[in-house]
């Protein structure tokens, strides 16, 4: 019996699934653990691995076409194994006439109620049901195509590619609404078109929308002094060592997470979670929108190793080739427009956390020590954080401990 590839669940968010690309063709041999196709989610490109061994049988998804999760994309099975038969014909039964009347009930003639077997207005055509959904959409009738698919199957392309296909006729009493080109009010706005979202972008949308609705955000700001902090930078690079400003600022969070552990944790039904670890996010553009890499255990890693591993996280995220599994499961983020030249601004929360701190670049501000007016290397912070759990006290207490932190330098772990 011919084994089913569906579309998988790659995460607790993910709905459905585009197929990025068959690695198998239609009588190729497969082994259990081969990667046989790639799919697409909202935020990366997964490898499909072969639950059973045989031959590819069937593509019932094209590549390129957006499924939801558990869709039937494909069949493995041995070599001339027959496809699932389309369902035989659904009978009937006719429920046998109840009198209203009793008067006229006992006039009535009894009869068995006969079996009516009903047909389908068309021949049965080899097609999968998004095939099939599709042509009505496109008011297009399967009798007309020519399936290029195995065994004449059609596919989507077939639909497309049929400028001749004469449209299915409506059904009695249904009354089809003719095109009518409307004048547009002089007070109409005009656009330049309608963009459909990317999956990125409606991932995005989804997100922060579901995040805003869900979560009282309040914020709360400190000013940081980043001289000293930035000459180790500056000393390090003179002895060769590359270590960015945006890595110790990622391990002052760490750090900070640990004295303020509830932080760290999530508001869920009445009940606060607090994570074991400090799951660190940290905010990357890339084409279409951005992408959240994690760094696991961030309390744990020094500057050096922290540095390394969101400079490999962000590369992995901008050439696309990051896994689900390295943009899932954060626990607190960061987001940094520094290098952008924004002084402050405000984020987000992210689903299951509390907080995400909003860093923006380090500039000249007049500051006063000891009486005296001078010129400072300022950056703002701004935290956002949920108001179920976390106080003002509370997150006024974090980003004193993160501003000492990098204030003080020699205090941040190597």
């Amino acid at each position: 019996m011919a084994t089913e590839i569906t579309m998988p669940k790659l995460s607790d968010t993910m709905t459905e699934g585009q197929l990025g690309a068959w690695r198998k063709s239609v009588g190729e041999k497969i082994e259990r653990g081969d990667i046989i196709a790639e799919v697409e989610t909202d935020k990366a490109t997964m490898d499909l691995e072969a639950f059973a061994s045989g031959v590819l049988l069937e593509q019932l998804v094209q590549a390129g076409e957006l499924v939801p999760v558990g869709t039937v994309i494909g069949l493995i099975g041995l070599p001339g194994e027959a496809m699932p038969a389309e369902p035989p014909p659904v009978k009937v039964p006719v429920p046998e006439a109840k009198p209203v009347i009793p008067d006229e009930a006992e006039r009535m003639i009894t009869t068995s109620a006969p079996v009516v077997e009903r047909q389908p207005q068309s021949p049965a055509f080899q097609a999968a049901p998004i095939v099939r959904r599709r042509a009505v959409e496109l008011g297009i009738d399967l009798a007309d195509i020519s399936g290029s698919g195995p065994e004449g199957r059609i596919l989507l392309d077939d639909l497309e590619r049929s400028p001749g296909a004469r449209p299915v006729q409506a059904e009695p009493g249904i009354v089809v609404a003719a095109s009518v080109d409307v004048a547009p009010a002089e007070t109409a706005l005009q656009t330049i078109a309608a963009q459909p979202f990317s999956r990125m972008r409606a991932a995005i949308a989804k997100v922060t929308t579901d995040s805003w609705r869900t979560i009282p955000h309040f914020y709360i700001s400190i000013d940081v002094e980043m001289g000293r902090v930035e000459q180790v930078v500056r000393d390090l690079k003179t002895e060769g060592e590359a270590l960015t400003l945006n890595a110790l600022i990622l391990v002052a969070v760490a750090a900070s997470l640990v004295k303020f552990p509830e932080l760290n944790s999530a508001f869920t039904d009445k009940v606060m979670l607090k994570y074991a670890t400090v799951n660190l996010g940290f905010a990357v553009a890339v084409e279409g929108g951005l992408l959240v890499p994690v760094i696991r255990g961030a309390e744990d890693k020094g500057a050096r190793e922290l540095s390394a591993e969101a400079a490999r996280l962000a590369s992995r995220a901008r050439s696309g080739s990051i896994s689900e599994n390295e943009i899932s499961g954060g626990t607190f983020s960061v987001s940094n427009l520094g290098m952008h030249g924004v002084s402050s601004f405000a984020s987000i929360i992210m689903p299951a956390q509390a907080g995400i701190l909003a860093v923006g670049s380090v500039a000249d501000r007049p500051v006063v020590r000891n009486g005296n007016l001078e010129i400072g290397r300022l950056m703002t912070a701004t935290l956002s954080c949920d108001h179920c759990i976390i106080d003002g006290v509370y997150a006024a207490g974090f980003l004193n401990e993160f501003k000492r932190l990098l204030e003080n330098p020699n205090e941040l772990p190597a």
